[in-house]
Formats: structure tokens, C-alpha cells, sequence
């Protein structure tokens, strides 16, 4: 997903974690996947690390169009 990058601190524990609940839940491999890297392409549009992970209701709700 291209989003303007303002730090990458958390992107890689963003997409993992988002990713092992995904897969704890059973959910598709696909579906897991574009979740996981929604997740990760918003954590690195804020600074920081814990505070930038975004909430599930905002990875629900972000497009790519």
C-alpha cells in the first residue's frame, strides 16, 4: 500500500502481530495478509512505536483508492 512514510519503528511488529491474531482466529491466508499490511502501511504514517500501531476499526476502514 503506498502511504506517505513518516516512520518505520513499528511497521514490522505492526504486521506481525496483526498477522499471528489473523491466524490464531483461523482467518483466510489472504484476508490475513491484506489486513496485516493495511495495519502495517498505517503504523508507518504516524512517529513512534506503540502509539503509531493502528486500532482494528481504523485498519477496517482504510482504502486503497
Amino acid at each position: 500500500f503506498e502511504v506517505d512514510t513518516v516512520d518505520t519503528t513499528a511497521a514490522g511488529d505492526t504486521f506481525t502481530g496483526y498477522f499471528i491474531s489473523g491466524f490464531i482466529k483461523k482467518m483466510p491466508t489472504r484476508v490475513n495478509l491484506i489486513l496485516a499490511s493495511k495495519a502495517a502501511a498505517l503504523a508507518v504514517t504516524k512517529p513512534g512505536a506503540a502509539q503509531s500501531i493502528p486500532f482494528m476499526s481504523e485498519v477496517e476502514i482504510f482504502s486503497i483508492e
